[in-house]
This record gives structure tokens, sequence and C-alpha cells, in this order.
């Protein structure tokens, strides 16, 4: 009975993977159920319950981290409703906290200002008043991260992915590049074609292509597939000159990703199967316009991109990164549902659900297009493909017309109009080329979002909160106390409002004041306490400063300061130490002491001794003397 229990716990530890060989279809339905268990997973993980909110105030205290952006992504562009404006109050005030040191975000990740802004907009926020600055000027991570980056710190300084993510930051809502700005859009592409290696992958180091970059880079260079446009620039791996379109690449770096994929679907990247691999070639297929689960190029043994994806899904509704312990990413474990591969697997099965929808690509935030427009394209597609092997130059000329009808922005989304200019570059018909940038929808996006935005109204039950909050405050409020003081600036005026307001700033003040001393003394630790076991008795009063300062702590912020056992272990150390130096002085005070009344007792019974001596000669004398006289 032992054994048999013993391999049903270990069967349920275990993933999926039996349940997922052979090619399967799966409908939008069944892909719901499929992000639902993601989701689901996600908040017990995050010790929320089912019916509650994923961003509870746990998941939110991460808001402007990997682990706390990237949920967002998915869900936003699922449509699954949860606690966005949250998440937008505490990220603004993290950003606009950021923002008062001089790496801002970061000195050397561009991807900071990219994966947060794509967390914004998910969230139905604006990534370019991403709050104020301590000058007061409006925060636009957009321009600080993708265009002007270069003014501060080249986007370059993190590789092909700086290039990869500001690429796909600036085109979320096709944003325009002011003139003036330190990279274009070209400038950009360009960097990133130079990077293609030899077999037409990408990869983010070295000269082997990892199927993950060059996921990416065909993610960020699918809105210039249908370009005509020729770039001419130095590839890095080579050396040489290369003039080349943007169909060129991304057709080379997809026949490259087709030639990687495993029998079963799945990807290898660094020598271990993975499943954010295969999210990240899904993702850039769907990008591309590319039915993941019909398109003979990544169908592999009957294995399609998804039935690679099940692989790795776990009976919790969660996702392994590995079925198999990957050493170099040691915290990720074959038997547990693992926070990146379920994030990465949540946002790329909603790539593929909004596809199967006809809707907006995963990256691409604009308005969904209207029905006439989706009508236009889809008619357009059915024309290209039923042209004929030879069609006439007026059939071709008929259908660019139809094409640059189209606007330019939503050109894109002419999956296949490759075939197209195929046809009028063979019947010798000139296209349209494109100029530098775009055409942009982006201020007449935002003035219909200002349209849209209406008052808030601070109910009785906003109030009690206010009036809930205790005295003696920890960080454990600070989510509350934001999200509070963004919906109260929101919201239309009502007696009290000021009185309101300043209580919540003054709180806010004391809260932050308490995560300044929390992070003072993680800092500390660090600084002088780091390497534990080279603690002397010198430190002593370092390491008790830091104890005192950590007793002075609610239990929650405790909870905060990092590595202290080994804090505790040390203090040990230190008292210990010090205790044996006092020891050994006391016992060599108690030898002096006893050294110096052995002595002097010798001397006093030496002392007693010679006068007793000279008692009974004096007593012998007058003895002898009476004796004298008598005779």
């Amino acid at each position: 009975m032992a054994v048999l229990l013993c391999m049903v716990m270990v069967a349920a530890a275990m993933p999926l993977w039996v349940h997922a060989a052979g090619h399967k279809a799966y409908s939008t339905a069944e892909l719901e159920e499929i992000i639902q268990g993601i989701i689901d997973w996600k908040k017990l993980d995050n010790g929320s319950t089912l019916d509650g909110y994923l961003m509870n105030d746990a998941y939110l205290e991460l808001a402007g981290t990997t682990p706390g952006d990237w949920y967002q992504v998915g869900m936003g562009r699922f449509g699954y409703k949860d606690d966005y404006a949250g998440y937008l109050a505490v990220i603004k005030e993290k950003v606009q906290d950021r923002y008062k040191t001089s790496a801002k975000l970061s000195a050397a990740k561009a991807t900071e200002w990219h994966r947060i802004s794509l967390a914004i907009l998910a969230s139905g926020g604006d990534p370019t008043k991403a709050g104020t600055d301590t000058n007061g000027n409006v925060i636009n991570l957009i321009a600080d991260g993708t265009y002007n980056r270069g003014k501060t710190t080249s986007l370059g300084k993190q590789g092909i992915n700086g290039w990869i993510w500001g690429l796909i930051a600036l085109d979320s809502k096709r944003y325009s590049v002011p003139a003036g700005a330190r990279d274009s859009r070209d400038s950009m592409i360009k960097e990133i074609l130079s990077r293609q290696l030899s077999d037409g992958g990408f990869t983010l180091y070295g000269n082997a292509s990892d199927p993950d970059i060059t996921a990416m880079a065909l993610q960020s260079l699918a809105p210039y597939y249908n370009r005509e446009k020729a770039y001419t620039y130095s590839n890095k791996a080579s050396g040489k000159s290369v003039t080349k379109k943007v169909r060129q690449v991304v057709d080379e770096a997809v026949s490259c990703l087709s030639k990687m994929q495993l029998a079963t679907g799945d990807y290898d990247s660094w020598g271990t199967k993975n499943v954010e691999s295969t999210t990240q070639v899904a993702v850039a297929l769907c990008s591309l316009g590319i039915n993941v689960q019909t398109d003979s190029r990544f169908i592999k043994n009957g294995n399609t991109l998804l039935d690679g994806i099940m692989l790795y899904r776990m009976a919790d509704g969660g996702f392994v990164h590995s079925y198999t312990y990957d050493a170099d990413n040691p915290t990720s474990l074959p038997t547990e549902s693992n926070t990146m591969a379920s994030e990465q697997t949540l946002y790329t099965l909603t790539a593929v659900w909004r596809q199967a929808k006809g809707m907006r690509t995963l990256y691409d935030f604009r308005s969904e297009q209207s029905a006439s427009l989706k009508n236009q394209i889809r008619t357009l597609e059915k024309e290209i493909n039923a042209l004929e092997s030879s069609p006439t130059k007026a059939k071709i000329n008929e259908l660019v017309k139809k094409y640059e009808a189209i606007p330019e922005s939503e050109q894109c989304y002419v999956y296949n109009y490759y075939k197209l200019s195929d046809a009028a570059a063979k019947g010798g018909i000139e296209v349209k080329k494109e100029p530098a940038e775009p055409e942009t929808e982006e201020a007449e996006e935002t003035e219909k979002e200002e349209q849209e935005s209406v008052l808030l109204y601070f109910s009785d039950a906003d109030k009690r909160k206010v009036d809930a909050l205790p005295k003696e405050l920890t960080t454990e409020q600070y989510v509350d106390v934001i999200k509070l003081l963004d919906k109260l600036e929101k919201s239309e005026d009502f007696d009290k409002k000021k009185e309101y307001k300043d209580k919540l700033t003054s709180i806010k003040k004391e809260i932050l004041a308490i995560q300044k001393e929390i992070d003072s003394i993680n800092k500390d630790v660090k600084k002088n306490l780091y390497p534990f076991e080279k603690i002397s008795l010198a430190d002593w009063g370092t390491v008790h400063s830091i104890v005192n300062r950590y007793e002075n702590l609610s239990t929650y912020d405790q909870k905060k300061i990092l590595r202290w056992d080994d804090v505790v272990k040390t203090k040990t150390q230190v008292d210990n130490l010090l205790r044996a130096v006092l020891i050994t002085a006391i016992l060599g005070l108690l030898s002096i002491i006893s050294a110096v009344w052995i002595i002097k007792h010798i001397k006093k019974r030496k002392n007693h001794k010679a006068n007793a001596m000279l008692a009974l000669e004096k007593e012998y004398e007058e003895k002898e003397k009476q004796e004298g006289k008598g005779a």
C-alpha cells in the first residue's frame, strides 16, 4: 500500500507529457481552459484564492520586476479581469522612486524600460506618462527606453536584447520618433539585422544560433516583413557588407528555427530542452501570421509547437521550465511549476488564442481593427492566394493598388503579401517603397484615451479603509496606501478630500521611511558582514547595531531582511568570541589576585614565625637572667 501511495505521489508531481504525445489541434476553448489553469496556479502560488485577484498586495509589491510584470502582459492581452488599477498605481510609485537615482530604472538593462512599458500598456496605462520625475517632468518610458536611450547608454549595452525589445516597445503602439532622437526605427532594425548568423538565426553571444533570441528577433522584425526597403549594413559575424530586405532575413531565420525544432515539437537551448524557448518561437510565428498548429515547417514527427509546449504542463495547471534538471537554472525544478515558465506560456497561448480570433498580435497594443478593415485585408489575401502562376500585369497592378489602399500601418497584417511582391517583381512592376518612419496612430489614440478617461468616486468604503489604517505602520500597508492615494487623486472633489490626501501622503512618507531603513539594513549587512565567515571580534559593534535596528522593525518587515539567519549566526559567533575574551581576562585577573594573596600569606607566615622566634629568644634570655641572679 505504501509503495502504491508513493507511486501516486510521484506521478502527481510529474509533468503531463504522457498525455500530450502526438499532434493535437487545440480549439480556442481549450486554450482558454489552459490559460485559466495557469492563472489559477499562480493565484494559489501567490497566496491568493481562485476567486480573488492574482494581483494581490504580495504580487503588487513585485511591480517593476521580472516576476511582477509579465503576468499582466498575458492576462491583459487575454482580457482577464484583475486589479490592473492597483498595478498602475504601484508601478507609478516604483518608477518615480527609481527615477530619483542617476541610473533611473537601470544603468545597463534597457529591457527594464521595455518590460515595464509593455506591462503598463497591458494594464490599460500609458508608458509615455508613467509619472513625474523630481523636476516635475513627465516620465516617458518609451522615449527614455527606446529612441533616446542612447543619450545615456546605448541600447546595444545589453547586446541584441536591447535592440530587439527597444523596437518591440517602440512599435507596441507605433509610437512616433521625433526629430533629433538618438535612434530611429531604421537604426534599430539595422542593428538587429547586422547580428544575423550564417545559418540565418541569432544569438546573444557566441556563434551558435539560439531559438530564444532568434524568435525574439523575429518578433521585433515582424511589423516590417512586408517592407520593400533594402538595408545595407556590415554583418558582425562575417564582417562583410550585406544588403537585404527584412523579409529575406526573417525567412532565413524562420527556416533556421524550423531546422532547430525537435521531434517532440519543443526546443533545446544551451543543452536543455525547455518550454520557454518553445513559447518564444510560437510568439514569433504568431507575429508573422504563421499558424503554429498547421504550418508544416513546424510539425515534426507529428508534433506541433503546442504539443511541445504541453509536454511541460503540470497537474496543478502551471508549467515547468524543463523536465530534466537544469544546472544553470537550479531554482527551477523539473517536478514543480515555475513562475517564468508559466508566465511565458501564459502570454504565448494568449498570442495563439488572439491569432485564432483574428485579433492583433500580442505586442501590437493599438485598438483592434474595424470589421470593415479586417474584411478588406482578408478579401485581398484571398485574391492574392488565387493569383495564377503567371498573372497578367493588369491583375498584379490591381492587387497592388488594393494593397496600397490599406492604411500603411495595417499592411503588415496582409500576411501573404510576399506572394504579390514576388509576382510584381517577376512582372517587372515596381511597388511602392515605404518611408523610414511608418505613419502613426499614436496621437489619435492618445486623444481618444484622454477623452475616455473619467473621474473616479472615492467611496465611503475607501474612506473607511483610510481610517482603518493602523497607527503602527509597516510596509504591509504600502500597496493599499498607494492604491487609495492614486484613486483619491483621480477622484472628484468631496468634503475632507484634502484631509484624506494629507493623511495618506503622511502615511506613505512614513512607510517609505520604513522601506528605506529595510533597504539600508540589507545594504549594511551586505557591505559590512559579507563574507560572514570572516567576521571577527572587531565587528561586534557593527553586528549588534544591525541587530538592534532589525529588532526595531515590525515582524512583517523583519522578514524582508535578507540572509537574517546568517546574521544571527554571526551575532552568536562574535558574542562567543567576546565571552571567551572576557572569561580569559577574568581568569587572568583571578590568577593575579590569587598569586598576590598567596605571596602575602607566605610573607605573613614568615613574619609571624620570625616574631615568634624573637619572642622565644627573648623569653630564654629573661629566663637565663633570672637563673643567673638566683645562683
